[in-house]
């Protein structure tokens, strides 16, 4: 295995070594009647950075590679309880749960097809021992950052992957001095985002604010997964997705969604790179978008049906990922009234016949409602200075300001008032979203009936200047106009919110 005596053994002959060693008889008593396959050069790339320079190992070297892989051989002949030569779903599943961990079957599954090069539906010990090395820094990691502790908050999460990378970057310049590849979650060019944390814990947590081993363990699953999608989409070798690679890599995960909703998505992370989403935003993005890919279902068959406003309640209870941490805690929204869910109905849902207004949204419409949702929960976040969850009447009028519609404070005290029924000076999000969606019908009405007068009803035949911004009481009588009065757009949405909201609702639940 030293064939020219320099006291090392180097990559191109480890293979050989580790097949001679272990076909010895001491080996042979412990796997009795399994043949077992030389070792890929991944896998003695991957033994020879854990304990050489990467590239050689010295007789000290080489001894505690032996150790270790003898002991990954016991393991596996344990595991390997028919002899087989492999392990499949079942066996590796019992291996997780004796060492702590219950993982899921389609996880178990992940794993094993993640590593399954020959696709044998089982692992053979050239592709455990893969999985070893690379599980191995992963539980590392988690050792070294939680010092004990069984959960892990966003913070602390970043430090778990950031040390993850830290080990694994010296297997990939090794693998990659070779000519060879292996997926690695970490190889990029800048760290991980704590919004990006909050993200996987909020997925993997199952709405917690910190995560537990076993849960870590399948987030790790997925993001392997993530990668290779990423990876494969990756044509230029950039480290980052354009809109139509972005649309590809998202289709390999099982998520078709339309190109113009994807190259929207993709749009808000563009500041951050010029070329494209990084595998970092590409992480959050996945993680947030697959939350409303599994709600498909409620759509029918091929998703051809639509959804009412008690349905799109159900459903925008269960997408969490419209909503996000505050300080590290995960902020607690109020569910969806059906009074806000039939606002988004009319405003993105389509007539059908016999409708004086929509009573449902399609699959495509959901989706732009989706992605509404989330543009109007990110400005609502970002208006709400105390990060209470909660907007102020001061705050709610600069919200208002940046969809366009610039109010008086006379005419945003109205609103407060029409709106806040238990007077407690604030509005949630539904309630915010509730005012934005009224308010934006009532301002396209107003700057229609501004651009043509002449097509609305005989109370537009007043002057030709319409006060928009006129004067200060907001209105003009007598004169000219025969007695009608003109409003300017404050004025105008004074007078509209001067009724409190909740009547109207009690008129409707009564009628």
């Amino acid at each position: 295995c030293d064939p020219h005596r320099t006291g090392f053994i180097d990559l191109q002959h480890l293979s050989d070594a580790l097949q001679a060693v272990l076909s010895a008889a001491e080996v042979r008593a412990v796997s009795r009647d399994v043949s077992m396959r030389p070792f890929h050069s991944t896998t003695c790339c991957l033994l020879c950075t854990r304990f050489g320079d990467g590239a050689k190992l010295s007789p000290v070297q080489f001894c505690e590679l032996l150790y270790y892989v003898h002991n990954l051989r016991v393991i596996f002949a344990q595991l390997d309880t028919d002899c087989s030569g492999g392990i499949d779903c079942a066996k590796l599943m019992t291996a997780f749960q004796h060492s702590g961990a219950n993982m899921d079957a389609s996880v178990v599954a992940q794993i094993v097809a993640s590593y399954d090069a020959d696709h044998s539906m089982a692992l053979e010990f050239d592709e455990f021992v893969q999985m070893r090395l690379e599980w191995d820094h992963y539980i590392s990691a988690w050792d070294l950052c939680t010092r004990g502790s069984p959960t892990i908050p966003p913070p602390q999460l970043l430090s778990v992957l950031e040390e993850v990378k830290r080990t694994t970057e010296p297997i990939i310049t090794a693998l990659g001095a070779l000519g060879l590849s292996l997926r690695y979650i970490f190889h990029e060019h800048r760290p991980f985002q704590v919004q990006t944390c909050e993200c996987l814990i909020f997925r993997f947590g199952r709405g917690s604010a910190c995560l537990s081993f076993e849960q870590f363990c399948n987030m790790m699953v997925s993001l392997k997964e993530m990668k290779e999608a990423f990876c494969s989409a990756d044509l230029g070798r950039t480290g980052s997705l354009n809109s139509a690679w972005l649309t590809k890599a998202m289709s390999r995960l099982g998520m078709d969604l339309p190109e113009q909703l994807v190259e929207d998505i993709g749009r808000q992370f563009y500041a951050h790179s010029a070329e494209g989403v990084e595998f970092d935003e590409f992480v959050q993005i996945i993680v947030e978008w697959n939350e409303v890919w599994r709600e498909r279902h409620r759509f029918g068959k091929d998703a051809t049906g639509r959804i009412g406003s008690v349905h799109l309640r159900e459903i925008l209870g269960s997408v969490r990922v419209i909503y996000r941490f505050v300080n590290s805690m995960v902020q607690a929204a109020r569910p969806f009234n059906l009074s806000t869910c039939r606002w988004l109905i009319a405003t993105f849902g389509t007539c059908q016949a016999g409708e004086a207004f929509a009573q449902g949204v399609t699959w495509a419409e959901f989706l732009n409602l989706v992605w509404f949702l989330k543009n109007t929960h990110r400005k609502f976040h970002e208006f709400t200075l105390t990060h209470s969850g909660a907007l102020s009447a001061d705050e709610l009028g600069s919200a208002m300001a940046t969809h366009g519609i610039h109010l008086s404070s006379e005419a945003i005290d109205n609103i407060r008032r029409s709106y806040d029924v238990d007077g407690s000076g604030t509005f949630e999000f539904d309630e915010f979203l509730q005012i934005n969606l009224e308010c934006q019908m009532y301002d396209q009405r107003f700057e229609m009936r501004v651009a043509y007068p002449t097509l609305l009803t005989a109370t537009s035949m007043c002057p030709t200047e319409n006060y928009v911004g006129g004067s200060s009481h907001g209105c003009r009588a007598g004169g000219s106009g025969g007695g009608v009065v003109a409003l300017d757009k404050s004025a105008f949405f004074s007078l509209v919110f001067s009724v409190p909201r909740h009547v109207g609702r009690e008129r409707h639940v009564a009628s």
